[in-house]
């Protein structure tokens, strides 16, 4: 077992995150903490690190030291970015951070950074082909992801700290300021060839991309406390534009979602991402809560692990097993057959159900974590596991394809009207979704009653139909006693006959 603590020090803040790895190479999060501290305040004047920013960073900083020993941490990776990078005191300020904490920080190129941010974005979000950029005070970092690999990444040395004070951005926006910011931004992405009118998805990083995307779901009310593959419709963003930049910087402060600490910063934030949209001419921006630290772990944990470095084929399959791999008690013999049933189910019946690929994902991911459920308590475990499935750390799949998964889930003990009232997020499924959930939740309590008694009997599925009559034969080990799976079973033919229009019969062979 490991713990692992991740220091990101950046312009704006510092965050501290701590990661622990155990025995069977599941990771979990155990703590984090993030402080404005605005280091790169003034650097744009003064080429320098200001004595109240070093002093603020050496506060926060000492407190991270305190908690990793209180923690007994003894591996810690920490980095700086551009503002340390940029300033001619940055090394002297890192020998003080080491002297008086004995926190190793490392400088890091932007080049290394935008690798990290892709690192964070490949391993969450299953997009192939990208445009990425990871917006921060002093710089952004810009790549062009092709067939899941980087071809080519840059840094610029525009933020939303350094342009907000270079083109007074903070209070009262004056047109002709924001004109001439919005010029040096064109400027600088005018010099990468590979950015204009590249039509490419656009996936952004950083604090300023995930205000936005709060400000946004606050003004459509949108039901999910989550920001990460959160899509911001570009027409959406330009209004919030329009409404930060004719806002002085004590009404910005009220608008629903932005945080007060970044009300000075958004405008010159949001002016870099205006102009990507505008050069790009893509529709829509990804958002995505997991970057350069997240970068820095899954390049520590692949070491770790002695896994293949960079990304993995399978997110999704990758991150539904570590979160079960979190968990105790969980019965994997039990979760592997009710899984092998469910998908052969799900393929036997295609012509029936007529979906594909994607909500057969949807279905293998719900069995695999149909039970757990279990660990808050066995009652009404079913609804529980819909609950936590619709909170976890899952990858690979968009939010509301994750909500789809957790109401899967939620009914494999049987489908209940008061339930689907009584959660939380069932308006986000569509009608037509929820006649599909209601399909798959049916062939996932089958399955599920098909192992009931844990003792893994059913070696193969196989089925005919006639007319209207579908005859379901089930293979079981020699000798296996069928009485209470084919009970279990039983009890849900009624609800197949109302969901698929069609009789199922039982034969145990």
């Amino acid at each position: 077992m490991e713990k692992l603590a991740i220091i990101d020090m950046g312009s704006n803040s510092i965050r501290f995150v701590v990661i622990q790895i155990a025995d069977n190479n599941s990771y979990s999060m155990l703590y984090q903490q993030k402080e404005s501290i605005r280091l790169g305040e003034g650097l744009s004047v003064s080429g320098c690190l200001s004595a109240d920013g070093m002093e603020r960073a050496m506060i926060c900083l000492k407190v991270y030291e305190h908690m990793m020993h209180v923690m007994k941490i003894h591996t810690c990776l920490a980095v700086a970015t551009a503002a340390v990078r940029n300033a001619k005191n940055g090394e002297m300020f890192l020998n003080r951070i080491t002297n008086e904490t004995g926190i190793h920080i490392d400088i890091i190129s932007g080049e290394r950074e935008a690798y990290l941010g892709y690192l964070g974005v490949i391993n969450t979000i299953a997009m192939k082909d990208f445009i990425l950029f990871d917006l921060g005070g002093a710089s952004v970092e810009l790549s062009l992801i092709q067939n899941s690999i980087v071809k080519y990444a840059v840094s610029i040395p525009i933020g939303a700290v350094t342009l907000t004070e270079k083109f007074k951005l903070q209070n009262n926006i004056a047109l002709d300021n924001l004109q001439e910011c919005t010029k040096l931004i064109r400027h600088y992405m005018a010099a990468i060839p590979w950015l204009k009118n590249s039509q490419l998805p656009l996936i952004g990083i950083g604090g300023t991309v995930r205000n936005l995307g709060k400000m946004d779901q606050k003004a459509t009310n949108y039901p999910l406390p989550k920001l990460h593959n959160y899509q911001l419709p570009r027409e959406r963003f330009e209004n919030l534009y329009t409404t930060v930049i004719n806002k002085s910087y004590a009404n910005r402060k009220k608008i629903a979602g932005l945080s007060s600490e970044r009300a000075d910063i958004i405008v010159a934030g949001a002016a870099v991402i205006q102009c990507l949209f505008e050069l790009t001419r893509d529709n829509e921006l990804t958002i995505s809560g997991y970057g350069l630290r997240e970068g820095l772990f899954f390049e520590h944990y692949s070491d770790y692990c002695h896994l293949k470095k960079g990304w993995n084929a399978d997110i999704l399959a990758f991150s539904s097993n570590n979160f079960l791999r979190t968990l105790d008690n969980i019965d994997f013999q039990h979760v592997d057959k009710v899984c092998q049933i469910t998908e052969r189910l799900f393929d036997l019946l295609k012509d029936i159900h007529g979906y594909g690929e994607t909500e057969r994902r949807l279905l293998i991911t719900a069995a695999r974590l149909h039970d757990i459920g279990k660990v808050i308590n066995y009652y009404d475990h079913a609804r529980n596991s819909a609950f936590m499935i619709g909170h976890a750390s899952l990858y690979g799949l968009t939010q509301k394809e994750q909500i789809i998964t957790a109401c899967i889930a939620g009914f494999h003990h049987g489908i209940s009207n008061k339930t689907v009232r009584a959660y939380r997020y069932s308006n986000v499924p569509t009608a037509e979704d929820w006649t599909m959930i209601r399909k798959l939740s049916t062939l996932l309590a089958l399955a599920e009653a098909a192992d009931v008694t844990y003792e893994h009997i059913v070696l193969d599925v196989s089925l005919t139909i006639a007319d209207n009559v579908i005859v379901l034969v089930l293979t079981t080990t020699p000798g296996a006693v069928t009485s209470a799976a084919d009970y279990e079973m039983n009890q849900l033919l009624k609800q197949f006959k109302k969901e698929f229009q069609m009789t199922l019969l039982l034969i145990w062979k």
